[in-house]
């Protein structure tokens, strides 16, 4: 159908994908855990495509902790199992994309060892679906000390760690201008790679660029209510958009307030879909509909790309996207049963 580069089991992996979509849990059911407690959740995922995880990790975790532990590890293992059934360049697209989760691995064992927590419990926590395997990783959390750890993470190629961002970490404890840089070597990496070789490799790419927009929507809205200057803004925009270059990204980092970006958005290809979220905020100034209607917007594109091109990586993104949506849905649920958490708050948390 495509003329893919390498190949692919393209038909044979979008049925299997088919096939685990059916499993996603649907707003009927997170209706009914906002009315359970933490244990009631707890016991409930045990029944379902979680029940492995949950019993594993019941003999050392309980309410929200082991909830969190267990939908985190059963993600990791869902995109494991998906990179296994795939071949030929059907793989390397989704291996590419799941490279995102070195990022979010080396984030979690760098916050692990400046907050000094748990060996085990950083280890929990980690999603092992990238290039960096769960061995490696343990190999990192088990370094005595940051300065070790920074030594190491340096001498991977794909982070491109320069020394100085090895002086600041070592030298303050502070992450932020190191995590700017490794999400930004993400969608750069991410973004060279994807060859537009046929319509759903330019598809994929547009996609990313679009993923790229709503991240830098979600920091300028955050940054910009926290009235947070220009240049330190700046710092945080990730280039590579498709409605937002940085020259655009600038301007709205410039404006006074929200109101330049309320009005960009009115302008943006997803407005139809977030257009209620925009009203809403301009009676109540509360970001967090707007910010949830921008991921749905992107969620939305991903299900619209998947349903025009059946058999290429697509829908196996848009599937990843989805699982991902549920465990973080999950996580809302069961960390905000523990806060006590109004149902009414929480629901309007969740991207469904």
């Amino acid at each position: 159908m495509w003329p893919f580069k390498g190949g692919g089991n393209f038909a044979y992996a979008c049925t299997r994908v088919k096939a685990k979509k059916r499993f996603l849990l649907s707003r009927d059911t997170y209706s009914r855990m906002l009315v359970m407690d933490v244990h009631e959740i707890g016991r409930f995922l045990g029944e379902t495509q979680y029940r492995e995880e949950m019993t594993k990790y019941a003999s050392r975790y309980s309410g929200a902790n082991l909830v969190e532990v267990a939908i985190t590890r059963n993600l990791a293992r869902t995109y494991s199992d998906i990179l296994s059934f795939t071949t030929g360049h059907l793989r390397e697209m989704v291996g590419d994309y799941l490279k995102r989760w070195d990022t979010f691995n080396v984030k979690t064992v760098l916050r692990g060892k400046t907050t000094g927590v748990g060996e085990e419990d950083v280890m929990d926590t980690f999603v092992p679906a990238g290039s960096f395997s769960e061995s490696y990783l343990r190999t990192l959390v088990q370094l005595g000390s940051i300065q070790e750890l920074m030594d190491a993470l340096s001498k991977e190629p794909s982070l491109g760690i320069t020394p100085e961002l090895v002086r600041e970490v070592v030298d303050t404890g502070r992450l932020a201008q190191l995590e700017d840089h490794l999400d930004k070597s993400m969608y750069y990496d991410l973004l060279k790679i994807i060859e537009e070789t046929n319509l759903p490799d330019q598809l994929l790419r547009q996609f990313v660029r679009r993923e790229i927009d709503v991240t830098n929507l979600k920091v300028l809205l955050k940054l910009k209510a926290e009235r947070i200057p220009e240049d330190k803004i700046l710092k945080y925009l990730i280039p590579g958009g498709l409605e937002y270059g940085m020259d655009k990204l600038k301007a709205l980092a410039q404006a006074e307030g929200l109101s330049a970006i309320m009005e960009e958005l009115e302008k943006s290809s997803m407005y139809e879909v977030i257009k209620g979220a925009v009203e809403k905020f301009k009676a109540d100034q509360k970001l967090s509909d707007i910010t949830i209607a921008i991921d749905k917007a992107l969620i939305g594109t991903s299900e619209k790309f998947a349903h025009f091109y059946p058999l290429s990586v697509l829908p196996i993104v848009n599937y990843m996207i989805r699982k991902k949506v549920e465990v973080d849905n999950i996580r809302i649920i069961a960390r905000g049963k523990e806060s006590a958490l109004s149902n009414a708050v929480m629901e309007d948390l969740l991207v469904v």
